[in-house]
C-alpha cells in the first residue's frame, strides 16, 4: 500500500466559503467562517464537554515568545532535534487515509524514497488518498454517500452539509480517549491549543483532531519592500486615499500595483466586522455593515483606474504569486501562513517581504484586521475503524510531534543528503525533497505553528513583526463556534451568488448600490436563518 491520486469526481459542486460565500474572483468575499461544532440543540452539550486539557510541549526554547495570540519564533532549527518517541505508533496494521492537498501529485510508493523511510519509521504501510482542495467537497461527499470513508479522513469545519450528522454515523466519538486529562495520554495532541479544539466538538462529543493555524489564516496586504524601497516609497499609508495613491505611484508599463482588489483590507479599513457581529445575543451579517458600499466603491475605483492586474479575474493563486515574485505586481493580499511559500519560488536577488499594516480608511490611526479561523482542518477516525481508535489517535500523535524534534525534522524535510541539505543547522529541501515529501501529512496531524524560514531568520522577525503589530487587536468572527444547518447546506449557494454581484461591481458592470438589493435577497434566501440559528445556538449554549 502507498500513495494513491484521488481521480477528479465528476460532480462539481459550488465551491463556497459557506455563511459570506466563496472568494470572488476580483475581491473575495472574506470573514467567513471556516469552523462549526454542534447542531441545532445542542450547543448545550458542546459546552458541558471537557476540553483536551492543554499541555504545551517545552522541548524546544523559541527565539521569540509571541504575546496576546501571536505565534512564536524560531531562528535557527534546533542543531540536535531530539527523538520525543521512544517507539513506533499504531498496532502495526495498514493505515489507509484520504486527505486534501495544494500541492502536484508526489510519485508513487515504488519511486518515493521518502514513503518508503517513512513506512519503514511507522512500523506499517501508510496509504494517502490526496484530493486538490478545488475537488475536495465533492469528493468528501461522494466518498461519504458510498460509505468509502478510510480509517483516517479530513474535513473543514462547517464545511459540508449536515456535518454533525454525518460525524455521527460515520465517525468514531473520541471523547473518551481526549476529553479532560485523558489527552494526556497523546503529548503532542496535548500540545494543541484549547481554542482549536472547540472546532473539533459536534453534538457534545470530540470527534477528530484539529490542525492548528494560530493567527496564520489571518489576511496581511503583502508589499515587495525592496521595491518600494528602492524606489522611494514606504510601506506605510494612513488612510484609503493613501493606499490608493501608493497603488497609483506603483502602477504603470507593464507592471501593476495588485494582483487582485484587495477587498478584505479594505473591508477591515471600513471597520466591518469579520463575518459576524454580535450585540444581546442577536447575529448581523457584515454583509449589511453600512460601510459595505464605502469599501466597494473603493474596490470599483482601483480597479477603474488600471492599477489591478488586467488578468486579475481568471489567474489563479500560484500564477498571482509569480507575478509578485518577478515585480509584476508589488501588492497581493494573502494569510500569514503563505509568508514562507513565497520563499519556494525563484525569488530574485535582494527580494524583501514586508506587510502593509492597514490604516483606518479615513485616517486616524490604525484598522484592526480579522482574525483568522485558529484551526485549518480536522482528522477524524472513521467508524469502521472504530477498534482501532486508540492506535490510530497514536500515529496521528506521533503525526503532530512538535517542531524541533527529529520527528518533525523527518516529517517536514525528509532524509539528509537526499530530501535536504543542511545550511549550518537549517535543513533546505531539495528537488526531490520538494517532490516526494507532499503527501500532506500536516493535514493529518499537526502541532501548533512556529514562525520558521529554514536558512532566513530575517524572515521569521519580519513574520514575527508583522503580527505583533496587528494579531494582538485582531477581531474575531464570534459565529466560530456556532453551527447552523441553513449555513452548512445553502451558504455556498447564496454566497456565491453575492460574490458575483460583488465581482460585477467591483470590475464596473453594476453600480455599487447594486450591493443593497443583492444583500436583501441573500437575508431571504437564508441569510436571516442563518443569523437566527447562531442565535438560537449562542443561547443554548449560555444554558
Amino acid at each position: 500500500m502507498g500513495w494513491q491520486h484521488g481521480q477528479l469526481d465528476r460532480r462539481r459542486l459550488l465551491q463556497g466559503t459557506l455563511a459570506l460565500g466563496g472568494l470572488a474572483a476580483v475581491g473575495g468575499l472574506a470573514g467567513c467562517s471556516n469552523e462549526g461544532r454542534g447542531d441545532g440543540g445542542s450547543q448545550v452539550a458542546d459546552e458541558a464537554v471537557a476540553l483536551p486539557t492543554h499541555v504545551p510541549w517545552s522541548g524546544v526554547t523559541t527565539d521569540l515568545v509571541g504575546q496576546d495570540g501571536v505565534s512564536d519564533a524560531v531562528f535557527a532549527y534546533p542543531a540536535e532535534p531530539v527523538s520525543a518517541t521512544d517507539r513506533q505508533p499504531g498496532d502495526g496494521r495498514d493505515v489507509e487515509a484520504f486527505s486534501m492537498t495544494t500541492f502536484p501529485a508526489p510519485p508513487g510508493p515504488q519511486s518515493n524514497e521518502f514513503l518508503q523511510a517513512l513506512n519503514e519509521r511507522l512500523g506499517f504501510a501508510l496509504s494517502v488518498s490526496l484530493v486538490p482542495t478545488g475537488d475536495f467537497s465533492a469528493r468528501f461527499q461522494t466518498a461519504v454517500a458510498g460509505d468509502q470513508l478510510p480509517d483516517l479522513f479530513t474535513f473543514f469545519p462547517k464545511g459540508e452539509p449536515g456535518l454533525p450528522g454525518m460525524l455521527q454515523e460515520r465517525a468514531v466519538d473520541l471523547t473518551q480517549l481526549l476529553s479532560g486529562d485523558a489527552v494526556t495520554r497523546f503529548p503532542f495532541l496535548a500540545n494543541v491549543p484549547t481554542e482549536s479544539w472547540r472546532s473539533a466538538v459536534y453534538g457534545g462529543k470530540i470527534y477528530g483532531i484539529p490542525i492548528p493555524r494560530g493567527p496564520q489564516s489571518s489576511i496581511v496586504l503583502y508589499g515587495r519592500e525592496d521595491v518600494l524601497s528602492d524606489e522611494g516609497v514606504g510601506m506605510t499609508v494612513a488612510s484609503a486615499a493613501e493606499l490608493h495613491d501608493l497603488c497609483r505611484d506603483l502602477s504603470g508599463g507593464n507592471r501593476w500595483a495588485l494582483d487582485k482588489t484587495p477587498i478584505r483590507v479594505l473591508r477591515q479599513m471600513f471597520e466591518i466586522p469579520n463575518g459576524w457581529s454580535e450585540e444581546g445575543g442577536a447575529f448581523t451579517s457584515a454583509l449589511e455593515h453600512e460601510r459595505q458600499l464605502d469599501a466597494l466603491e473603493a474596490g470599483r475605483a482601483l480597479v477603474a483606474d488600471g492599477l489591478v492586474h488586467p488578468d486579475a479575474l481568471v489567474a489563479p493563486n500560484p500564477q498571482r504569486k509569480t507575478w509578485f515574485v518577478s515585480g509584476t505586481v508589488l501588492l497581493m493580499e494573502d494569510t500569514f501562513s503563505a509568508w514562507p511559500g513565497f520563499h519556494t519560488y525563484e525569488i530574485p536577488a535582494g527580494f524583501l517581504l514586508g506587510a502593509i499594516v492597514p490604516p483606518l480608511a479615513d485616517g486616524g490611526g490604525q484598522a484592526p484586521i480579522w482574525l483568522g479561523s485558529p484551526t485549518h482542518n480536522i482528522t477524524a477516525v472513521g467508524k469502521r475503524a472504530e477498534d482501532r481508535a486508540e492506535s490510530l489517535l497514536e500515529v496521528l500523535d506521533y503525526l503532530a510531534a512538535p517542531f524541533g524534534t527529529a520527528e518533525h525534522l523527518f516529517k517536514n524535510y525528509g532524509l539528509p543528503g537526499v530530501h535536504h541539505t543542511l545550511q549550518g543547522s537549517d535543513p533546505i529541501l531539495t528537488e526531490q525533497g520538494k517532490s516526494e515529501l507532499q503527501l500532506a501529512l500536516r493535514y493529518l496531524g499537526e502541532g501548533p505553528w512556529v514562525t520558521y524560514q529554514a536558512g532566513s531568520p530575517e524572515i521569521a522577525r519580519s513574520q514575527f513583526e508583522a503580527q505583533s503589530a496587528t494579531v494582538p487587536t485582531a477581531v474575531r468572527n464570534p459565529s466560530l463556534t456556532l453551527f447552523s444547518e441553513t449555513e452548512s447546506r445553502k451558504g455556498g449557494q447564496i454566497g456565491g451568488d453575492i460574490a458575483s454581484v460583488e465581482n460585477d461591481i467591483l470590475l464596473g458592470r453594476r453600480p455599487v448600490t447594486d450591493w443593497t438589493a443583492a444583500v436583501e435577497a441573500w437575508k431571504r434566501d437564508g441569510g436571516d436563518q442563518i443569523a437566527d440559528e447562531f442565535a438560537e445556538a449562542l443561547a443554548l449554549s449560555a444554558g
